[in-house]
């Protein structure tokens, strides 16, 4: 018998929309459209960052940073994802990086990126900063780390590091489509097993699959790029919200294991 009975909340605030498992019916666009221009609500007519958005993203990222109290410098802020590129949508999040020298904070740097993971997924659920209706998504990054975006911004220096092209790319919908209700359905069974009071087995399924996933796109920008199916995957289980969802899942299954009831007299 486990040693708690209060059974916590877990309705779907973070849940896919109405139809996302079915083929042909998700109100998800997973193949982003090229647009014909950046998003003006962020870009001047310069194609550079507006003043006021600039401002906002350095205090938001040395705010954040200041926090970890951490030996290395900042070396560079930058903006990067579709919301710099032309393949943005209303739902892209703002990706702001904050590089700094893993090895300038330990020598394992292995170390130092599970740390910096875990202080940036507290801190996008602790906090929903959004601008012009695009949350801000936190990332430190590693100076040495190859990245695989085809735009880059420093808001450090008001400044393309990667200008941004508008280009055509060809990939599978069906194969993006497929692979992404698979994922659904993986996370759907960990729904299940917490509604059953298995709280030790979803910990360890939701921590499990939030690694696999982590992994599963890395590997997809490493070996396709920001288009690659899965990279898109990623993208399409975030826009869906089943991310959030699986967050939820790990972080109540938890508190549910360390809970014991009240007994009334």
């Amino acid at each position: 018998t486990a040693p708690y009975t209060t059974k916590p909340s877990m309705e779907r605030s973070k849940s896919a929309p109405p139809g996302f498992g079915a083929v042909g019916e998700s109100e998800i666009d997973i193949i982003p459209e090229i647009k014909k221009d950046l998003n003006r609500d962020i870009w001047g007519n310069n194609n550079k960052l507006k003043p006021e958005i600039s401002e906002k993203l350095l205090r938001i990222a040395n705010d954040f940073y200041r926090k970890l109290d951490l030996p290395a410098p900042i070396l560079d802020i930058t903006f990067t994802g579709s919301m710099a590129n032309y393949n943005w949508t209303d739902l892209s999040d703002i990706d702001l990086h904050i590089v700094i020298d893993y090895q300038e904070v330990n020598d394992d740097t292995e170390l130092v990126k599970n740390y910096l993971m875990e202080a940036k997924s507290n801190w996008n659920r602790a906090h929903e900063i959004e601008i012009k209706g695009h949350e801000v998504e936190i990332y430190v990054q590693d100076s040495n780390e190859p990245h695989h975006s085809t735009a880059v911004y420093s808001v450090l220096n008001d400044a393309w590091v990667i200008k941004p092209m508008r280009k055509t790319f060809e990939v599978s919908e069906d194969a993006v489509r497929q692979k992404t209700e698979h994922f659904v359905k993986m996370i759907g069974n960990i729904e299940r097993r917490f509604a059953e009071g298995k709280y030790e087995e979803t910990y360890g399924d939701s921590d499990r699959l939030r690694k696999k996933l982590r992994n599963y796109r890395q590997a997809g920008l490493e070996s396709g790029g920001e288009y690659s199916v899965e990279n898109l995957v990623f993208k399409a289980l975030r826009n869906s919200e089943e991310l959030g969802t699986l967050s939820d899942l790990k972080k109540n299954s938890y508190d549910a294991m360390m809970s014991i009831e009240e007994v009334k007299r």
